[in-house]
């Protein structure tokens, strides 16, 4: 396949002319449980790629779902052909040769592993569901890939990743009262990242059944602390999005909100984005673009530091490149991404968050949402009132709303308890969706925040 790649980019080789060939070999195993029915079990194996060329300003993409022939190299230059007449503005930031080769460690190798113990493992998890009377739908997913990378400034990298996790939903209905809980795992290793999670569904069980008989929160404005996975969806959804450079770059109107060495909240306030840290669901050793990830520090003691760039979005911005340009897989174009990114840990205790909120609310988990520009609205999967410190009553329905950038300055103590999340599911933009990523965040106490 290297041979293949190499002599691929010399035949297409041209003066002034940007080469990139991207190539991925993936065999995913998939088990569905829908109630007590077996829906499907699925495996299989594909090939995928794409070659993607920078000419006369322009980005030219072909793709494919076979293996690399002569006759993709001919597709491609008459591809070309086509617009030769025109000349584009893009340009990209100059980066380094690359070779390197990469692979993920697995406790226990799913490719190890029977397809009945797998099955038996997520069988298991969702009898202990539908055994309550409740409404299940549970999934298992293994995913070997091997990638390859290979462009005309002489890089080649290759990956081989194992991506392993699963998800459990539990809902139940009551006339027209309908409750639901989920809980999911996953990332980057073996079975370790599926087995022994019992406790995690009986959990899902529990949440369900009682918020069944809780109440809806009064609408109001409240002190509110954040569990660390709402916290970590808040920084992912309402302020992540906003720092993916190619959304920034030709918005005049979020680029001075946006503005570098702007104060956005208190000293203790750090957002990052790392594809660097191995078995999180974002681990991204290497971009699509052959760009190697690193700590990117979007807020760094409370003043906007940095973004997400591509190659592209760097050099027209005249910025640092990070390793963010991704794609869902070779059939798609790398668009600016984000890969592990949280909040990073502050100086409390949880149990000192509390004692200063006295009377607020607690928002645990989440269960939906939705960010416009710099407005948001999130809906914890479940909330508590709390008097003195303590947790007094179950509530529903907190859906917390407000602006992204007035709420990062209402942030008044962080937690030093920071947790990631990995889930089945992913981030979804411009038509990729379901790109993994890994969400986080310490507990975090608010002031003043909006409660609908």
């Amino acid at each position: 396949m290297e041979n293949i790649i190499k002599k691929t980019i010399e035949k297409l080789s041209k003066e002034n002319r940007y080469i990139e060939i991207h190539f991925e070999e993936t065999s995913p195993t998939i088990i569905t449980y829908m109630g007590k029915e077996l829906e499907n079990i699925t495996v299989s194996q594909s090939l995928k790629g794409n070659i993607r060329i920078l000419e006369n300003g322009n980005w030219f993409f072909y793709s494919f779902n076979k293996d690399i022939d002569s006759g993709i190299v001919e597709k491609v230059e008459k591809l070309i052909k086509t617009t030769t007449c025109i000349k584009g503005t893009s340009k990209i930031m100059s980066y380094k040769k690359v070779v390197d080769n990469i692979k993920t460690e697995c406790k226990i190798n799913p490719a190890e592993v029977t397809l009945e113990e797998k099955n038996n493992i997520i069988k298991k998890y969702n009898e202990m569901i539908i055994n309550k009377n409740l409404i299940s739908k549970s999934v298992y997913k293994d995913i070997y890939k091997k990638i390859y990378f290979a462009n005309s400034e002489g890089s080649f990298i290759t990956q081989e990743k194992t991506f392993t996790g699963f998800s459990v939903y539990a809902m139940i209905r009551s006339g027209t009262n309908v409750e639901q809980s989920f809980f999911s795992n996953a990332g980057y290793g073996g079975l370790e990242l599926v087995k022994g999670f019992e406790k995690e569904v009986e959990e899902v069980i529990k949440n369900t059944l009682d918020l069944l008989k809780a109440e809806s929160v009064e609408k109001g404005r409240y002190n509110v602390i954040l569990d660390p996975r709402i916290a970590g969806v808040f920084a992912h959804e309402a302020f992540g999005h906003l720092s993916e450079a190619d959304f920034i770059y030709e918005n005049k109107g979020m680029l001075e909100l946006m503005k570098i060495g702007k104060e956005f909240g208190v000293r203790e306030l750090n957002i990052i984005d790392d594809g660097s840290i191995p078995q999180l669901a974002g681990y991204t050793p290497y971009d699509d673009e052959g760009v190697k990830t690193n700590r990117n520090y979007l807020i760094k003691d409370g003043f906007l530091s940095s973004r997400l760039h591509s190659r592209e979005t760097a050099y027209k911005m005249g910025e640092s490149l990070t390793g963010n340009a991704r794609a869902l897989d070779p059939l798609y174009k790398p668009i600016v991404r984000m890969t592990n990114t949280f909040i990073d840990k502050g100086n409390y205790k949880k149990d000192e968050l509390f004692d200063i909120l006295k009377d607020g609310i607690y928002c645990v988990d989440y269960i939906g949402g939705m960010t416009n520009l710099e407005m948001f609205t999130f809906t914890p999967a479940r909330s508590y009132i709390i008097k003195n410190g303590k947790p007094v009553k179950l509530v529903k329905n907190a859906v917390l709303s407000g602006n992204v950038f007035e709420t990062l300055r209402k942030i008044k103590a962080i937690g030093n308890d920071l947790m990631h999340f990995g889930t089945l599911g992913g981030c979804g933009k411009g038509g990729q969706s379901g790109l993994p990523v890994t969400v986080g965040a310490p507990h975090i106490l608010l002031e003043d925040i909006i409660i609908g």
